[in-house]
């Protein structure tokens, strides 16, 4: 709802494991989102206030009424009542936080700020795209087409479509005259993503549901449809403009057709990197770096929340050291620089610090996924655990921090229920998809950490 008091409404938000998911009433106004215990205390004092500037907007993979706002300090989990009800917040949440850097005084970062705002705001135009995309799949292909639902689809098809020319449109009247290359290369993949009416991630491109498998007359209009917006081939393209001194760091991709997994539901891969010598994309490899502290969780539970904190803090850090610098920290390796040239890097809260961490972390999740991977017949991973920590965390930790460790060993679920986790549809041989998945995503993680290693020893920053 709009009013001259901004956008508002109800939305539920999670407080904690004793009060569950309380309803509250937000007001977005000014580039501030405030919520209220409810629309009658609005001039009471509100519960708490973000500046979407410096939040990130996470649409939910599975359930599709929730969507969660991420700060450098905390996560805040929302759901709202109906699927129209939140694509609407989410719109107005993006195009409120895109606009935010049109404002900024320094013209001098504007365009490169401007443009990664819109660029953010399409990745999630087009995830909500999917989605509506997979719930006109569903409708079609019910015994009984549900024509009420099929019109409000079609509604929010229509209102996204706009909404993703609008934005395109302004992502590119602000790249006019600027040849910067100040997008994340990633490879062109499919849109191959559908999530079935019990949650479940399902490939389009590889999948197609029982009941069609053996149809002789299926709704042929409504396949065609769907096989002209979707790229049904299940494999990514690459792209043509590729520079030549660049590389794809996750080596060879898998090609056969498999069952989807957990991985296919994460936007930003470290093997769709790709690196140039002496260069990895900042933006691109934070962005794949954010998914890491929810694998570890799909993977390992509460055992992992450690790691996952100190992940996603590392992560913050850096993310703040190159939105103070932009221009000059387009790459990780220009970002260190600039700090080497300033004599900073061992200050409180250094970029070069929180990437030697971040890049330690990740050897472990390389070391650890790989060996869900290999560990063919054994079931209990404490000891596969403890083995890969021994290799990459044990000597930068403190006895403390080498005794939670411990203790998160023992918590480690069991390799089979780790392999489920990965799994979405639940067919038969989804461990094998699983597996070719972890293998893929744990070299290309491993490629990246050899990048940051080998850079930080030829600098000696090396602690």
């Amino acid at each position: 709802m709009v009013s001259q008091e901004g956008y508002q409404g109800y939305i539920w938000k999670w407080t904690n494991y004793f009060g569950g998911w309380q309803q509250r009433w937000f007001v977005l106004k000014g580039g501030t989102l405030t919520y209220y215990k409810d629309a009658n205390t609005t001039d009471t004092g509100c519960r708490g206030s973000f500046k979407l500037e410096a939040c990130n907007i996470i649409v939910h993979p599975i359930d599709p009424l929730r969507f969660d706002l991420t700060t450098t300090s905390q996560r805040i989990y929302l759901k709202t009542n109906t699927k129209p009800c939140r694509q609407r917040w989410i719109i107005q949440l993006g195009t409120t936080k895109a606009n935010i850097s049109e404002e900024m005084p320094d013209v001098a970062t504007v365009t490169l700020s401007s443009f990664n705002e819109h660029r953010t705001e399409l990745k999630t135009v087009r995830l909500l795209l999917s989605e509506q995309i997979d719930e006109i799949y569903n409708i079609c292909n019910a015994d009984t087409i549900d024509r009420d639902k099929l019109k409000q689809s079609q509604a929010m098809v229509n209102e996204l479509c706009e909404e993703f020319l609008k934005t395109l449109d302004s992502c590119t009247s602000n790249m006019v005259g600027d040849d910067r290359d100040c997008s994340t290369p990633l490879v062109k993949r499919s849109a191959s993503h559908s999530f079935s009416d019990n949650g479940q991630l399902l490939s389009l491109g590889s999948y197609v549901p029982p009941s069609r498998q053996h149809s002789g007359n299926s709704n042929t209009d409504s396949e065609n449809l769907l096989a002209g917006l979707l790229d049904r081939s299940g494999s990514p393209v690459e792209s043509a403009s590729r520079n030549s001194g660049e590389f794809h760091a996750a080596g060879v991709k898998r090609v056969e057709k498999l069952p989807s997994t957990y991985f296919l539901s994460i936007a930003d891969r470290f093997e769709d990197l790709y690196l140039k010598a002496e260069a990895i994309p900042t933006v691109a490899f934070l962005d794949a770096c954010l998914a890491i502290p929810k694998l570890l969780i799909a993977v390992g539970g509460n055992a992992l929340i450690t790691l996952s904190l100190d992940i996603s803090n590392n992560i913050s850090k850096i993310q703040i050291k190159q939105k103070l610098h932009p221009r000059k920290s387009d790459t990780l390796q220009s970002m260190i620089h600039l700090e080497i040239g300033t004599q900073t890097t061992h200050a409180k809260h250094s970029a070069t610090t929180a990437l030697l961490w971040l890049h330690r972390e990740l050897a472990f999740v390389k070391e650890f996924l790989l060996g869900i991977a290999e560990a063919q017949g054994v079931s209990d991973m404490s000891a596969k655990f403890m083995e890969c920590y021994d290799r990459t965390l044990r000597a930068h930790h403190n006895v403390m921090s080498r005794s939670v460790y411990t203790v998160a060993a023992k918590a480690i679920p069991y390799r089979e229920d780790m392999l489920r986790s990965l799994g979405h549809d639940g067919l038969a041989h989804t461990d094998t998809a699983v597996l070719t998945d972890l293998q893929t995503y744990g070299h290309a993680v491993g490629t990246v950490v050899k990048y940051i290693e080998t850079f930080y020893i030829n600098n000696k920053l090396l602690l």
